[in-house]
């Protein structure tokens, strides 16, 4: 897949900027602070329906405006789409594909994106949110079906924790409406984690074939699940697992207010030579897991994708890297159908990957 053009009005710090993409790799190069990283939230929000730096939409939308909006052209072979996404602070977004209103879920299987990111080294050292992040969002750009079972998941988790809650503060006995909220838990919660047990397995020998390429080394390195039910349950028997730990652990949910089973307390655990990476990687170590992990991201979205290679973002990735791991990156992206690249030095792109470049400055780019 392609992105043809993007036009951005109201968005972060730009009032009004269009960009056509006429080659790959396109190179947006310019000093830090002047607007490279904000253009490339746009995409990611368009792909993603979410930034990938903040929770508020409230913040995206630039001082003074009433709205932001985000217009893509998209070109898989014969197929285009016309984007068009409206971002408000109050939340009251709208979408439309071709002009049809379009929901948020579906955006992930139409507009296929990878990101590599500085924030990613949060992949490997950072806190088990981040990598159920990148679960759900794999899952959502590879199935529309399993998208919205995410979405249902978090509603159904937010209504049975306030149920919770005020159990807690109130003295009787469980209602039959938690029971009610459980079942339609489990039956979500199942289908996400037998989901996420199937993608971890194809990531897990991607992984490792990335990394050895990418740090040009022999150690090994895999990843699998570790989940909040024991780890001998087979996939058959998730729902009844889940069902006997909300049984047996009811009057502790009660006391602390909160679900303390299910994909929202599991964890996705990389690991180097036999120990978790988080605790036993050294820098360049885990910066190698996590660019290996985005390209096992981009295999599996290839494979899964109506729209052919995933667009490939690299957010001043290059600066973070030493030279032999730089060339080595470029290397394994050079034949990515669209390329996107920001840095605010172009020295440190490989040669294998110099394209177009666009100067940003103070919100503008140079076209």
């Amino acid at each position: 897949m392609r992105i043809i053009s993007a036009e951005l009005i109201g968005w972060r710090n730009y009032e009004h900027q269009s960009l056509e993409f006429e080659s790959s790799p396109t190179i947006l190069v310019g000093p830090n602070g002047q607007g490279k990283t904000n253009f490339i939230e746009a995409l990611v929000y368009s792909a993603l329906g979410h930034s990938h730096r903040t929770a508020s939409d409230a913040i995206l939308v630039k001082s003074g405006a009433p709205e932001a909006i985000i217009r893509l052209t998209v070109q898989h072979e014969s197929r285009r789409l016309a984007v068009d996404l409206r971002v408000t602070e109050s939340g009251a977004n709208t979408i439309r594909v071709n002009g049809t209103v379009t929901k948020r879920r579906e955006l992930a299987r139409l507009l296929p994106l990878v990101l590599f990111a500085p924030e990613d080294m949060d992949l490997v050292r950072g806190e088990p949110e981040q990598r159920r992040t990148f679960l759900n969002d794999l899952l959502a750009e590879s199935s529309p079906s399993l998208a919205g079972d995410i979405a249902d998941y978090d509603r159904v988790l937010r209504q049975r924790n306030t149920l919770l809650k005020s159990l807690r503060t109130t003295p009787a006995s469980p209602s039959g409406t938690l029971n009610t909220w459980t079942e339609s838990l489990i039956i979500l919660a199942t289908r996400i984690m037998v989901a996420r047990r199937d993608i971890v397995n194809a990531l897990s020998p991607r992984l490792g074939a990335h990394y050895q390429a990418i740090a040009s080394s022999l150690d090994f390195v895999s990843v699998t699940m570790s989940e909040s039910i024991p780890d001998d349950i087979a996939e058959p028997d998730i729902a009844q697992a889940l069902r006997s730990l909300f049984h047996v652990k009811q009057h502790d949910e009660i006391d602390r207010g909160s679900t303390l089973f299910g994909p929202h307390r599991d964890d996705m655990l990389i690991v180097l030579n036999d120990l978790p990476a988080r605790t036993h990687s050294s820098q360049g170590e885990a910066w190698s897991c996590a660019l290996s992990l985005r390209l096992a991201q981009v295999d599996i979205l290839r494979r899964d994708s109506i729209a052919g290679d995933p667009v490939v973002v690299l957010d001043d990735v290059f600066s973070e890297l030493d030279s032999g791991r730089r060339a080595r990156l470029g290397e394994h992206l050079a034949g990515i159908e669209h390329l996107i690249i920001t840095a605010a030095d172009v020295a440190t792109i490989p040669a294998s990957l110099i394209g177009r470049q666009h100067t940003v400055l103070g919100g503008r780019i140079d076209v």
